[in-house]
């Protein structure tokens, strides 16, 4: 396969030799380096590669809007004779070189008609016959104003009637055409006119699209309106790709995100935390409530406020605690994307669909909004206060699609942070393959081990500015009790540290810093009765983690922590173990000082 071609230029007019589908091509087109180089690159880095790794028909109609000469319609209608190609350009000297292109290799399958797609025309009937579509299309065609781009190969955009400045008149169809054509495959390359397609190709039963977007659309008007339909394809925006490829398209699985909220006893909080996710009625997010047994009467709060609505789920099961209740809406949930969140908190209007908009054009396996603290017994315009992120976060990101800007951040920089499950959203197929869940025999805490593996596996993920999750501050949150529960921090690292054993991960810097800080932070808030044993806790795993990996943790960073005497107590029992081999079973050990349950039955003795 050629990538370039070769060129023979004369005048205002060039000859392209390429390949494409297997296929030697023979091109006449206009006399345009830039046009050519863009064609040639998107036909063998995009549209190319997508059908070649796809099943598609033996025959079927192939539909090409703003074809050009021909440089994707031609080699695919050689390579598929089959298929009956049909192409819509709106230039009449394009169509000229296109015809001549079909009559010089001999097609017999592709009809050419010279149109564009023009937003402000009425629906159209049909085509009753897919061979005669081009005859039917042309007496369909009204004359409209469009406008050139010369930067972009003089393509036409279509403008609203009245328009001032250098405007054309051109044959266009409305986009309501394509859907009466039902093609197969669908190909665009028409700048002003792709939301009308989005919009018109929900209803119709077409398997691929492949297209060029100039303008953010909403990403799930391409997915079918009906949602167990099959659809697969691949947009070009920008530097971004928005894709739906073959296990997109599993009967269980749907193209959309799910918010799972665990409710527990919450019925002051849950409908302004259900609300404000419905808030801007993206039809692609729904939330599942999962009643975890509560006895308040949230459940039937929620089953009476939300009856009838389909963007609302609720799903009952015995009481488990929180873990055990974000595992089972996520068990349930058949979305391409989840989310969860915590039912006394509540998010700006746009977070979800800002998120899941990141989400799918990128094809990250996490994206994150920002987060602020909610003090609602504080007046109106001082109850939200940034988080310590305003500070590192201070210009827009350096990316966007559409209104929405992001910035790529390496997993590490949400390892050693604030555990914030709740404002991210993540793509389903990776947790399941990396097997992340909440761990359910923790009864507190239990997203630390989540945000820790995800930032060892996601690699990178975007960071969204401009949307805020509201993190509800009241005194009943398990963090502000300063009890046995922070002991449950030391069984989730000890899971990670196994974890990383078991899969010989070659790196755990961002799991030792996150240890030092947490350990650090629930010193900081705990009863002054457990902080005695808390500091033999710390120095007993330290001195197993150090054992285990024979890693170093110099003793400024152990006096960091706030700790007193962490640092003697860890060389001090390092001293003790300094005939004992490294070996990866120590942390396999286990120490009661790391048993909250344990803690508790001692304590209570003691009183």
């Amino acid at each position: 396969m050629s990538m370039s071609g070769t060129h023979v230029q004369t005048g205002e007019q060039a000859e392209t030799h390429y390949s494409a589908f297997g296929v030697p091509v023979r091109l006449s087109h206009a006399a345009d380096p830039l046009e050519r180089d863009r064609r040639l690159r998107w036909l063998h880095h995009g549209a190319e590669l997508f059908l070649a790794s796809r099943a598609i028909p033996r025959s079927g109609l192939c539909v090409e809007v703003g074809a050009g000469e021909g440089w994707f319609s031609l080699p695919f209608a050689c390579a598929f004779p089959d298929w009956q190609v049909l192409c819509l350009e709106p230039d009449a000297a394009a169509v000229t070189r296109l015809e001549a292109n079909v009559a010089a290799l001999g097609l017999r399958n592709v009809t050419c008609l010279q149109a564009g797609l023009h937003p402000d025309l009425p629906d159209i009937r049909p085509a009753a016959d897919r061979r005669n579509a081009a005859a039917h299309l042309a007496v369909e065609r009204q004359e409209k104003p469009f406008q050139r781009l010369v930067a972009l190969g003089h393509r036409a955009e279509p403008v609203p009637e009245g328009t001032e400045g250098a405007v054309e008149v051109l044959p266009a169809l409305p986009a309501s055409a394509l859907a009466g054509l039902e093609p197969d495959l669908l190909v665009f390359d028409a700048p002003g006119a792709e939301a009308a397609i989005a919009e018109t190709m929900r209803t119709a039963p077409t398997g691929f699209l492949l297209g060029q977007l100039y303008a953010h659309v909403r990403s799930g008007l391409f997915n079918p309106a009906d949602e167990t339909a099959p659809r697969q394809y691949y947009l070009e925006c920008g530097e971004h790709v928005l894709r739906r490829d073959f296990e997109d398209n599993f009967p269980d699985r749907r193209p959309r995100l799910d918010v799972v909220v665990a409710m527990y006893n919450t019925r002051e909080f849950i409908e302004e935390c259900v609300d404000s996710v419905l808030a801007d009625g993206n039809p692609d997010i729904r939330v599942l409530v999962v009643n975890d047994g509560s006895s308040d009467g949230c459940e039937q709060l929620v089953a009476e406020r939300y009856a009838g609505n389909p963007r609302v789920v609720l799903l009952n099961k015995p009481n488990g605690g929180c873990a055990s209740a974000r595992n089972y809406g996520r068990q349930k949930s058949d979305a391409s994307h989840i989310a969860f969140i915590d039912a006394d908190d509540r998010v700006d209007p746009g977070l979800f669909s800002a998120l899941l908009e990141v989400a799918r054009h990128t094809g990250t396996f996490v994206a994150e909004g920002e987060f602020q603290f909610f003090h609602p017994d504080r007046p109106a315009d001082a109850q939200l206060v940034p988080s310590y992120e305003a500070e590192i976060y201070t210009m827009p990101g350096d990316r966007c699609i559409g209104p929405h800007h992001y910035t790529w951040i390496p997993g590490d920089a949400i390892a050693v942070g604030q555990p914030t499950i709740w404002r991210r959203i993540y793509r389903r197929d990776f947790l399941d393959r990396k097997k992340i869940y909440f761990p359910e025999h923790i009864r507190a805490f239990d997203d630390q081990i989540f945000q820790l593996l995800v930032a060892q596996y996601c690699g990178a993920l975007a960071h969204v500015q401009g949307h805020s999750y509201h993190y509800r501050q009241h005194t009943a949150q398990d963090i502000k009790q300063g009890d046995e529960r922070h002991f449950y921090s030391f069984n989730m690292f000890r899971a990670v540290i196994l974890r990383s054993l078991d899969e010989s991960w070659p790196r755990i810097d961002m799991v030792v810093q996150s240890l030092l800080n947490t350990m650090g932070w629930s010193y900081s808030g705990l009863r002054n009765d457990l902080k005695g044993i808390y500091r033999e806790a710390a120095a007993a795993f330290v001195t197993a983690l150090e054992k285990t990996y024979g890693y170093h943790i110099e003793p400024h960073r152990l006096r960091e922590t706030g700790i007193e005497g962490l640092d003697f107590l860890v060389e001090r029992r390092l001293q003790e173990m300094q005939n004992d081999p490294v070996s990866y079973g120590i942390m396999r050990l286990e120490d009661w000082r790391w048993q909250p349950e344990l803690i508790r039955m001692m304590q209570s003795v003691r009183r």
